[in-house]
């Protein structure tokens, strides 16, 4: 079985005239969900912090070339305390339709047990819901990370309409249930 795990970017900043598409950077609300949504994946399925590990731990993170993905990986990279080759640029991803996002992930090491991907909207969310076998994911706000079991031992068979749902996580949802931990990481400059 592999495992991977969509990551959708943190919340950008729209603040900047004259900046590309390709280089707009995260904002505070940004700033402070992708730190706790890793936080929260790191020990609740990845077993960080002396945790039960649920998962096993991301061997490599596949970036979009875009700044807000690649600061979202980054600060995941952190978290989940792995080198910095852990974490791999593919240019492809940026604003990918599902098709070359599935294309990615059968090209994917067969050495990695559980790769993340992190990427854009709509094709982000497209994917997710193509990809799964009998759930869907109702959206894919900034920040949110969907855990996924692909059926295989290869990611070369990795095929639509087969994985399995382990997890949907959103900066909202860590706020209403965690508000002593997470709360306000959501709070900011209106709906993504």
């Amino acid at each position: 079985m592999k495992y991977l795990t969509i990551i959708r970017h943190a919340k950008s900043s729209w603040d900047q005239p004259g900046v590309s598409d390709h280089d707009r950077t995260l904002n505070e609300r940004g700033k402070r969900a992708a730190p706790a949504v890793a936080a929260f994946l790191h020990r609740t399925y990845f077993g960080g912090g002396g945790g039960e590990k649920l998962l096993p731990a991301p061997d490599k993170l596949v970036s979009s070339t875009a700044l807000r993905a690649l600061n979202t990986a980054q600060i995941m990279r952190e978290t989940f305390v792995m080198p910095s080759d852990g974490l791999l640029l593919d240019s492809k991803l940026y604003l990918a339709q599902p098709s070359v996002l599935l294309d990615a992930v059968r090209s994917f090491d067969e050495k990695w047990s559980h790769a993340c991907i992190f990427g854009h909207n709509p094709g982000l969310h497209e994917f997710a819901d193509k990809i799964l076998a009998r759930a869907s994911v109702p959206k894919m706000p900034t920040c949110t990370a969907v855990l996924l079991a692909l059926p295989h031992a290869y990611w070369g068979l990795a095929d639509w309409h087969e994985a399995q749902l382990i997890g949907y996580i959103t900066p909202k949802s860590l706020e209403r249930r965690f508000p002593e931990l997470y709360g306000n990481i959501s709070q900011g400059d209106g709906d993504d």
